[in-house]
């Protein structure tokens, strides 16, 4: 995990100076971990790191968004877990779909990965969006928990924000 932590001190994704949160405002502190994931080595580690927590009875990756779905690729592939991609909205055009890829069913047990947790909203959103599928939620796993939320499923983090600063 030292490799992890040095090469991400490396690509200084800790960035400071005021930035606009999707759900918490305003921070001094913004954790880019998309430049990670332009990063071989570092997103190779990330995600070999995560992945050695996700819960055995996995049948299932699922992720939203810029820091969601990249994640849950690279897990789907790397640990050979059907994929799961969530929309926010549905699209407007095509099919029209808000659950696109492996659509989980009762049978499975869903993993749901994002970079950064703030208040949780947006996985709550993704657990809210897969309930009709009547999966199983397992939890929701992130790289880096920065904040307190109240999801209605279990929550496990990587990294703290210490571990990076």
């Amino acid at each position: 995990m030292q490799n992890l932590l040095y090469r991400l001190k490396q690509l200084e994704i800790v960035q400071h100076g005021k930035v606009k949160l999707s759900h918490a405002g305003n921070s001094d502190t913004y954790f880019d971990f998309k430049k990670a994931f332009g990063d071989a080595e570092a997103f190779h580690l990330l995600t070999k790191y995560l992945g050695e927590h996700i819960p055995n009875g996995t049948t299932c990756i699922a992720g939203g968004g810029y820091g969601g779905i990249p994640l849950a690729t690279s897990l789907s592939l790397m640990f050979y877990r059907n994929l799961t991609l969530v929309r926010e909205k549905p699209k407007k055009y095509g099919t029209m779909k808000t659950i696109e890829g492996h659509v989980p069913t009762k049978e499975d047990k869903v993993t749901i990965v994002d970079d950064v947790f703030t208040t949780g909203k947006t996985l709550q959103k993704i657990v809210d969006l897969l309930a009709p599928t009547g999966a199983e939620i397992v939890g929701c796993y992130v790289l880096l928990k920065r904040g307190q939320g109240d999801l209605t499923v279990p929550t496990y983090s990587l990294l703290k924000p210490e571990d990076l600063v």
